[in-house]
């Protein structure tokens, strides 16, 4: 049917997602702060430590046959500061500096599916050989309902902090005219209230972690090779668009719900430094699609 052709189309274009951030995002620029936690060190001493991350995104939106096929071309930074014991220098740079890839193929009128590459460096970037890494996902929605979209699927990823095959959960839903759902679970969830053009006004849900890989200056003990390092946070954010132009500033805060900084050696934990949950804030500029 037409009209439920011509829906799902603008549902492809709004579901386009990345697993940490909203699909209509052309360019992004983030920085975050986390509130100090004691730690404990491999020695049993406890200390405290801070993190602070950054991040940038950029991508190019390509369609082609006739919209039934999107291609998403881009590329991601994400750099964190994490101040650890044991290690020669009082803090450690780990950098996430990966390819962004997403295919987007229709189906048929109800069903569409999504592929995710991202190949790249996770690590503290001394050591670029041994850090190398591909992730992933694959994943189906189905429509149904104009105002309705879920999708199923799994990843390969370390948004857990290790590297880890997940099912994948993804929800596009408005049930009502100012309220929107958007989650691609375990990475992210938003509910969003629009209550005017230009503002936006929610609660978001999100996991963001890497394993990184360590080099020889940055391990604590011969044995380590990687640290695991994730944060689940849980806050209001809002995103406003001054004027009528495509940038938008966004903000969001809250607490951490659960995190993890873990020592690694040969895909076993050697040593947990057992973080405790802490406030948190996040701004940022984008430049929608």
């Amino acid at each position: 049917m037409p009209g439920v052709r011509v829906m799902y189309r603008v549902a492809l274009l709004l579901l386009f997602a990345h697993p940490l951030q909203a699909q209509r995002e052309a360019f992004v620029v983030r920085a975050e702060q986390f509130g100090d936690s004691d730690i404990t060190s491999a020695t049993g001493a406890t200390v405290r430590s801070a993190q602070q991350g950054v991040s940038v995104t950029a991508a190019r939106r390509v369609l082609l046959q006739d919209g039934n096929l999107m291609l998403l071309l881009g590329a991601q930074y994400r750099g964190m500061a994490v101040d650890l014991p044991s290690t020669t220098e009082s803090s450690t740079g780990l950098h996430v500096l990966a390819a962004d890839l997403w295919m987007l193929r229709t189906l048929n009128d109800a069903h569409s599916l999504v592929v995710v590459l991202r190949p790249g460096v996770y690590g503290d970037l001394r050591d670029i050989g041994s850090q190398v890494r591909l992730e992933g996902a694959a994943f189906v929605d189905r429509v149904f309902s104009p105002r309705t979209t879920v999708g199923v699927g799994l990843s390969y990823a370390s948004a857990f902090g290790e590297v880890l095959p997940i099912p994948v959960l993804h929800v596009l839903a408005r049930p009502a005219r100012q309220v929107l759902v958007d989650a691609l679970l375990p990475a992210r969830a938003d509910v969003w209230w629009l209550p005017r053009k230009g503002l936006d006004v929610g609660l978001n849900v999100s996991l963001n972690g890497a394993q990184y890989g360590l080099s020889e200056a940055s391990r604590p003990t011969a044995d380590v090779d990687a640290l695991q390092l994730a944060n689940a946070t849980l806050g209001p954010q809002v995103r406003w668009t001054p004027g009528r132009g495509k940038w938008q500033l966004t903000a969001d805060g809250g607490v951490t719900v659960l995190r993890r900084l873990r020592y690694a050696g040969d895909g076993e934990v050697r040593t947990d430094l057992a973080p405790g949950n802490v406030p948190f804030v996040r701004l940022g500029v984008q430049r929608l699609f």
